[in-house]
């Protein structure tokens, strides 16, 4: 089989040398870009059997003026042949992030990813091999194909079958005469050993747990089918197994509990608001509390503690660093502890949990309304209606309307995103959770905003609310900083986030999903 690689011609991504979503998707090319490959087509033998082509705008223009000289030729728009995903370097530059994680793939690393989103070498290599396998069986051995593609792709190809020339300039050819397919073949083997490897050395880890057989069980099923999940990276990975695996977290006071469900929190320093917390929770009918200070110096715990007259407290502790992950682990141990069939709350110090009429009827006899075992909420920024860091507790009472957004995510299901830190800051967090589960122990909560198998994250209801208090307690500096890149302020005190036409006092909520 005869192979003919073709780099677009140059195109606006290529003149601004920018990494961005939108340049990526939508470059087209320039009128040189046009040129050279006018140029180009003047070497391309007499007869092209198949053209293959990448799904951007600028590979299909090349591909275009190739198909004007071969107007009989097949042509296959393929998926598989598109650009690398460079995740979130949108509207940055090339830069030496994107250098470091080059530099990690040649010396082996095949996990690694272009970005927090972004492909890794493993993504990339798999899906043109099975590209490249493909045009292997689906073609005759005589044919020429022509593949229209760009220069890392097609570079990446290259090295798949052992083809060793320089990077293709833009818009021009290569052509290679009875391709060997042997490489790819064993290319293929390659990555199948490199993803044993990972799976290997994960359920390795997961096999020396001292945890619930059935629970260690779903782990490892857990780590085989999503070794190369880009919501469970290694980093995601390991501080989850260090958090389940730690023997720091310790029962300090328990409490015999009743009947019903347990509400779940980490807390650290939150004595301003640590008494409308509690207070909003036992009002909603909450009687079971799982309290756990993690190296709280304030007078939280004893603030608490005034209520274990009221309602059933246990209270733990865990000094160690925090870790989101982490923390997820020490959350699994909590509920591993109070045991499957059990129906728990797990909430954050600064989150207060609401649902339709919840003023008025308990959280339990809702639940008897609406037997629901998984219930999803979207966290809304709670704000005042002065500068940034200004007000007092009961200033915070300002919530956005409208400004809430829904992306698709394979993992997730529906990534809910946007409010006030979208809105001024141009922040993208993710503000969907599963605050309410009836555990039967196959969950797994590996992430405070999704929980494993991903089919609960699109079976759980979204009917309820987190008031996220965030701003209560965030770092000044931090924010500062936070602004001054995505926004160049300088200032924090200048910001607000209420808006007349946008903000509405909380009891205006709607329940309407």
């Amino acid at each position: 089989m005869n192979l003919i690689f073709m780099r677009h011609g140059e195109a606006t991504d290529n003149v601004r040398e920018v990494i961005s979503d939108k340049e990526i998707y939508w470059s087209v090319l320039t009128e040189q870009g046009k040129a050279s490959v006018l140029e180009s087509l003047e070497g391309l033998p007499a007869v092209i059997d198949k053209i293959y082509v990448s799904p951007f705008p600028r590979t299909i223009q090349t591909a275009h003026y190739v198909f004007l000289k071969y107007p009989k030729t097949e042509v296959v728009i393929e998926n598989r042949l598109h650009e690398i995903n460079n995740g979130k370097y949108s509207g940055k530059k090339n830069n030496d992030d994107l250098d470091q994680t080059r530099i990690k793939q040649i010396q082996g690393d095949y996990f690694v990813r272009f970005g927090e989103y972004g492909e890794n070498k493993f993504d990339i290599e798999t899906r043109l091999c099975e590209f490249l396998y493909d045009v292997y069986t689906n073609n005759f051995c005589d044919n020429t194909i022509l593949i229209v593609s760009h220069g890392s792709i097609t570079s990446y190809m290259k090295r798949i079958l052992n083809i060793k020339t320089p990077h293709i300039k833009t818009g021009k050819i290569e052509e290679f005469v009875h391709v060997d397919f042997h490489p790819l073949f064993e290319y293929m083997e390659v990555l199948e050993k490199v993803k044993d490897t990972k799976i290997k050395e994960r359920v390795q880890l997961v096999r020396s747990l001292n945890i619930r057989e059935s629970l260690k069980n779903n782990l490892i099923k857990m780590v085989k089918k999503e070794f190369n999940n880009i919501e469970l990276s290694d980093y995601v990975f390991l501080n989850f197994i260090n958090g389940l695996q730690s023997t720091n977290l310790k029962l300090i006071e328990p409490s015999h509990f009743e009947k019903g469900v347990i509400l779940v929190c980490f807390y650290h320093n939150f004595e301003c608001f640590a008494e409308k917390w509690i207070n909003h929770y036992i009002d909603i009918g909450i009687r079971n509390f799982v309290l756990v200070d993690n190296h709280s110096t304030d007078c939280s715990t004893e603030i608490l503690k005034k209520y274990s007259e009221t309602v059933h407290i246990s209270f733990w502790s865990i000094h160690e660093n925090y870790d989101r992950y982490k923390m997820c682990g020490w959350k699994q141990q909590i509920l591993e502890y109070y045991g499957v069939g059990q129906q728990y709350l797990m909430v954050d110090s600064d989150e207060l949990f609401i649902y339709e009429n919840y003023q008025n009827i308990s959280f339990e006899d809702y639940l008897k309304k609406n037997p629901i075992p998984f219930i999803k909420s979207l966290m809304l920024d709670v704000y005042t209606n002065k500068k940034l860091f200004d007000g007092t507790l009961e200033d915070f009472k300002y919530v956005d309307r409208g400004t809430y957004k829904i992306s698709t995510n394979v993992s997730y299901y529906e990534k809910l995103y946007g409010g006030p830190r979208y809105r001024v800051f141009g922040m993208c967090p993710s503000l969907q959770k599963i605050p309410f589960v009836s555990y039967t122990g196959n969950e797994i909560f590996i992430d405070q905003h999704y929980c494993y198998p991903w089919n609960l994250n699109k079976e759980a209801r979204l009917c309820s609310y987190l008031l996220h208090y965030e701003f209560l307690f965030e770092n000044r500096k931090n924010y500062c900083l936070c602004t001054e890149e995505k926004q160049h302020i300088s200032q924090s005190d200048s910001i607000s986030f209420f808006d007349k036409d946008i903000s509405i006092p909380i009891d205006k909520i709607d329940f309407k999903f």
